[in-house]
C-alpha cells in the first residue's frame, strides 16, 4: 500500500480524536451512563463538548502557535514543537475532566476516563524529554486501555470491542512506522503509556 492510504490512516486515527472515541465507548459500555442518558441529547452535549476541548480547542491552539511563529510546522514538527503542541492539547484536555468529573448524573466511569487521558497526555510529554514517543501510540493505546479497563470495571464481555481496538491499534502504529514518523521502540512505547494509563484509572477505580 502507498504512502497516501497510511497517511490517511494516519490522520483519522489522530490522537486529538481518541478522547471522542474514548468517551463514546464509555458512554456505550456503561450500563449506568447507557441508561441514565437514554435520550439523543445528552450524548449530543457531551459528546460535542469532549469533541470541542479535545479537537477544537487545540487546533485553535496550534493555529495560533504556527501564525505566531512559536512553532515552526504542524506537518513536520521539531522534537520542541512536539512538546509545545502536547502542552496546549493538555490544556484542552484538561478542560474536559474539570467540566466533567464532578457531575454527579454523569457517573463515575466517564469521569475516570477523564482522568486517564490526562494521565496519558502529562506521561507523554514527560517521556518525550528522555526519549521520542508516538502520540498516535499513546492515543490508539489509550482506547484499547479504555476498553480493557471498561471490561473490568463493568464485568462485562467485551471481547468484541477489544478485538476491534487492537485492530485500530495495529493499523495506528503501523501506519507511523511505515511513515517512518517513528521507529518501533517509540511506537511500542506509546502503547504502553496508552494502555497503563487507561485501563489502571479503571481497575483502581472499580475498588
Amino acid at each position: 500500500m502507498d504512502k497516501r492510504f497510511w497517511t490517511f490512516i494516519s490522520y483519522i486515527l489522530h490522537p486529538l480524536f481518541m478522547p471522542t472515541i474514548g468517551t463514546f465507548i464509555v458512554l456505550w459500555n456503561d450500563p449506568a451512563l447507557f441508561i441514565s442518558l437514554n435520550y439523543i441529547t445528552p450524548w449530543l452535549i457531551i459528546m460535542g463538548s469532549v469533541f470541542s476541548c479535545t479537537v477544537l480547542l487545540p487546533l485553535i491552539f496550534s493555529w495560533a502557535l504556527l501564525k505566531m511563529e512559536r512553532i515552526s510546522s504542524l506537518e513536520q514538527p521539531t522534537e520542541n514543537d512536539r512538546r509545545t503542541l502536547m502542552v496546549f492539547a493538555e490544556m484542552g484536555f484538561l478542560l474536559t475532566y474539570l467540566a466533567f468529573h464532578n457531575i454527579p448524573n454523569l457517573g463515575r466511569s466517564l469521569s475516570l476516563f477523564m482522568l486517564g487521558i490526562n494521565i496519558a497526555m502529562i506521561a507523554t510529554l514527560a517521556a518525550s524529554f528522555i526519549k521520542r514517543i508516538s502520540f498516535h501510540a499513546t492515543g490508539i493505546g489509550g482506547v484499547l486501555g479504555t476498553v480493557i479497563g471498561l471490561a473490568y470495571y463493568t464485568r462485562l464481555d467485551l471481547k468484541y470491542w477489544i478485538c476491534g481496538a487492537i485492530v485500530l491499534a495495529w493499523s495506528a502504529g503501523y501506519a507511523r512506522y511505515r511513515l517512518r514518523a517513528h521507529d518501533t521502540f517509540e511506537i511500542y512505547l506509546g502503547y504502553i503509556v496508552g494502555i497503563l494509563s487507561l485501563s489502571l484509572v479503571f481497575i483502581i477505580g472499580a475498588k
